[in-house]
């Protein structure tokens, strides 16, 4: 079924034979997600790996992910941070209980998730960050997942600036230029720690900023400050 939303015609698949056609036969034809200004915004021009649309450049994108960031040698790595953050929730759920105080479960899974993500990435404690407040986090979180939820009226009406005059008028722009600032500084004070001249290295970000300096000029893949914070955020 054909279906227009603004200037953006829309196909919806209602059958498992159709879906069959989208998700295998034709897999490689509709596998790159469409291209919206909040995500474009976010993702620097879709230099994120889950927005880059399907390519060769997606391809040594993917390559570089499994080979240096996701292979089970490097899993393994970070098992012990794995178990020292799941052992200080249980011990932080063991003194609840004999308090016989109430546990936000939703924040806790959250805040141990955050806690893994951040040492694993950054190199630094989520709870005792010196450059991360964990609140601040947790709210720029929210405010970039619900900015890019929201409608963008340039997505669907982007002839002549006719949605860009909505989004504007709406604050739907403002608000994710603000997001995008928030995320940039937050990311950025994180790369300026990284680059400071003897500090210790082994997260991600460290792995991630020395391949960017030793790619030579006929690398496929050519890794810039870009894709890394896109990287960074991926892990967010």
């Amino acid at each position: 079924m054909l279906v227009h939303l603004g200037f953006i015609p829309v196909t919806v698949i209602s059958s498992k034979e159709a879906a069959e056609e989208v998700l295998k036969t034709h897999d490689l034809d509709c596998c790159s997600r469409p291209k919206l200004v909040g995500t474009k915004l976010i993702s620097r021009g879709f230099k994120d790996i889950g927005f880059t649309p399907y390519s060769e450049e997606w391809k040594e994108r993917r390559k570089f992910l499994v080979r240096e960031l996701f292979c089970f040698k490097k899993v393994q790595s970070f098992g012990y941070i794995r178990e020292e953050e799941c052992n200080l929730l249980v011990q932080k759920l063991s003194e609840s209980a004999v308090d016989q105080s109430p546990v936000d479960l939703s924040k806790t899974l959250f805040w141990l998730t955050a806690s893994i993500v951040f040492r694993v990435a950054f190199g630094q404690s989520f709870h005792e960050g010196q450059l991360i407040d964990k609140e601040k986090v947790v709210e720029l979180i929210f405010e970039a997942e619900t900015a890019q939820a929201s409608l963008t009226c340039s997505d669907f009406f982007p002839i002549a600036g006719l949605g860009w005059l909505v989004d504007w008028l709406s604050g739907q722009h403002k608000r994710l230029h603000d997001v995008f600032f928030k995320l940039d500084a937050l990311l950025q004070r994180v790369m300026d720690d990284h680059m400071h001249p003897g500090r210790s290295k082994g997260d991600i970000t460290d792995l991630m900023l020395d391949v960017m300096h030793k790619q030579g000029k006929d690398d496929a893949l050519k890794l810039t400050l870009d894709h890394i914070k896109n990287s960074q955020e991926t892990l967010k």
